[in-house]
């Protein structure tokens, strides 16, 4: 398969994992989640960070495992670390050496496996997913670290 093929684009709602979270009702279109933790922000602040429990639903609701997640303003990359914590591939691109620097540093934070794991324990909808369908989540081995720099 070449590289185009493989970076095709599709559209994706997983309806029924989103129901399932949602305790078998309807999602709507008011998430109720937690703020940014202080855990989230160990490497540094970005003006418009966005908690990962929201990059996580977002990515689960438009992805299945092993897809690729295209960030073409990564900021300081919580889409791919929420990307890599669900199983998914990340291409992130930044132009501004700051931020960059502090998505360098929050993939080489979720390179060790005790935090790659303590962050997936914090976010409500991996442990709800991984108790519905293991299977939906490629991690149950080792995390794919995949954020080029």
């Amino acid at each position: 398969m070449s590289l185009r093929q493989n970076m095709a684009l599709s559209c994706l709602f997983n309806y029924e994992l989103m129901k399932q979270l949602n305790d078998d009702k309807q999602m709507t279109d008011v998430w109720r989640l937690p703020a940014i933790a202080p855990w989230e922000k160990t490497c540094g602040k970005h003006p418009t960070q966005k908690p990962l429990a929201l990059l996580t639903r977002i990515i689960l609701a438009s992805t299945d495992k092993n897809a690729w997640v295209l960030d073409p303003f990564a900021g300081s990359s919580t889409t791919g670390i929420a990307a890599n914590l669900v199983g998914r591939r990340f291409l992130g691109i930044e132009r501004e050496q700051e931020f960059a620097a502090i998505s360098k540093a929050r993939r080489e934070e979720i390179e060790d496996t005790n935090t790659y794991y303590g962050f997936r324990s914090k976010i409500k909808d991996i442990a709800k997913t991984e108790a519905m369908s293991p299977s939906l989540l490629a991690c149950e081995d080792e995390p794919i670290i995949d954020l080029p720099f």
